[in-house]
Parts: C-alpha cells; structure tokens; sequence
C-alpha cells in the first residue's frame, strides 16, 4: 500500500502540463512550455545552489568577506585601531589650530602686546602663547578643597620627590577566542593558560615584534615564540601548522599559527599560551581576553 502512494505521488510529479500563449488577435501560438511539478523542483534546487555557490565565491574572493563580523581581515581591525588613534589625535591638533588662530587674531587687534611675544631676548614659539590662553573649565568647590588636603598630606611625603616615569601603557590583542581549561599557576610550572578553541583556528599575535622562534617540539607540537617591546616575550603551543619563521616582523593582531585537531587523537583542539616580562611569567588572563 505505502509503495502504492508513493508510486502515485511520483507519477503527479512527473504529470506534465502545458503552459501556453496566444495572440489574442489572430488566436496564434507565441510560447509553449511543457514541464512538471518535478522539473520546478529541480530548477528550485538548483537557482538554491547556484545562489549559495556565487555567494561563497564573492566572501571568499572579493572584498565583500571583510565586512562581514566572523570574516573580519585582520588588517580591517588593524586599520580601525590605527584610525581611532588619528581621530583622536586630530582632534586635538584641532584644538591646538583653533587656539594659535585665537592668539594670532588678538596680536592683530593688539590684546596681546607684542613685547609678550618675546623674553630675555630670545623669541616665545606662538603655540606655547597659544597653550596659555587655552580655556580650562573652572574647578568646582569640592574638587578644589580636594586638590587642598591632598596637596597638604603629601607635602611632607619622600616619594614623591623620586617619582619613576609611568610605565607605558600597551594595547593587547586577543590571540584566539575559546575557553579556559587551565588556569596560571608558576608555583607548578604552569606558567601560562590553555585555551580550548574550534578547530583550525588562528592564534593572533598579542603585540606587534619579532619572532625569536618557530619549530617543533616533541612535548608541545609546534611552538612559536615573539618579542615585544618592553621586555615582553609571548609563547604559542600545541599549534598544527606555523604561518611565520625566526625573524619575521608582524603586527598586533597578525595570525602566527594556525590550531587543530591531532590526528589520531580524540582531544580537542587547545593551544597554550604563555605571557613573560622580563623573564617572569605574567598572568595572560590579566592582560587578555579569550571571549
């Protein structure tokens, strides 16, 4: 009975039917179509598979990919950082243009003596005029009986005479995204945190630098190692295959490696990532984010 119904349904879909056109006026035929409900599904299928066909060809190809979120290039990220970095820093050239046009406008109409231009014969550059009359907002009441006692509790304090310069702030980027499956733990030689990721996943430099090393190791797989600037070295592990060699230069954010299954091993793909500071490991989870 079942292959009865099915015998039928196949033969509606196979049942062809005529599509056809006249001219009204001369009753002639113009087109004639003969397909089947069967023919409609296949040519369904088909414009679905060329549609999904075109598009993997325009992410992959073209330009179209980097705007997308998941596919986003890493020199599309980079580029944005780079930008935010000039917006703000044209913003203040900005200010600063704003407020030497300022000062020059008041030596034209003579506010600004001219004699202030200069001291002990030698000449005052116009920015460091234009620096003076900048205008500050004015300090509220609290804020001011604030600057007060702190003023007046650290008048006597030796620190602040032997003040050390502010250690350079530093941007890190996010080598990979995924979870955490091991925490940081010197006192067990645990010097850095594993990361469990998706397969075939890229591991990130966390700052620009130099790779110092690329090869293989019989405990770790293919390991990587970078240096950065202030001291700071970063250590990739467990990768199945290496993008960069000793020597290379690469950015924040650059893929080193590429993470993976092992063949043969039913263990997911991990890498170990380790962050050290003038020869002491550093806490990756302080300093990055795995999310």
């Amino acid at each position: 009975m079942k292959q009865k119904r099915i015998r039928i349904l196949y033969d509606k879909l196979k049942k062809k039917f005529q599509l056809s056109i006249f001219n009204e006026s001369t009753l002639e035929s113009v087109f004639t179509l003969r397909v089947s409900l069967m023919d409609g599904i296949l040519m369904a299928i088909s414009v679905f598979v060329l549609m999904l066909f075109v598009s993997f060809l325009l992410i992959r190809y073209t330009a179209v990919g980097s705007f997308l979120p998941p596919y986003l290039d890493v020199n599309v990220r980079n580029q944005l950082v780079v930008n935010a970095y000039k917006v703000d820093s044209l913003s203040e050239t900005i200010e600063k243009q704003t407020a030497y046009i300022a000062v020059i406008k008041d030596i034209i109409a003579g506010k600004i003596p001219v004699d202030s231009t200069t001291a002990d014969g030698h000449e005052i550059p116009l920015d460091t005029l234009a620096n003076k009359h900048l205008s500050l907002m004015k300090a509220t009441r609290n804020e001011t009986s604030f600057r007060e006692r702190y003023e007046e509790k650290e008048k006597f304090n030796l620190s602040t005479l032997n003040t050390l310069p502010e250690k350079e702030v530093l941007l890190f980027y996010s080598p990979v995204k995924g979870t955490i499956v091991g925490s940081f733990n010197p006192k067990l030689h645990q010097n850095g945190v594993d990361i469990r990721v998706n397969d075939r996943q890229p591991v990130l430099s966390v700052l620009g630098g130099t790779v110092t090393y690329a090869g293989y190791d019989p405990d770790f797989r293919y390991v990587i190692q970078v240096q950065h600037a202030n001291d700071y070295i970063s250590i990739y592990k467990y990768n199945s295959e290496l993008l960069k060699k000793p020597g290379d230069v690469v950015k924040a954010g650059e893929a080193l490696a590429i993470v993976g299954k092992t063949a043969g091993s039913s263990e997911p793909p991990h890498v170990y990532i380790e962050l050290w500071q003038k020869g002491i490991p550093q806490n990756p989870v302080e300093n990055l984010l795995f999310q």
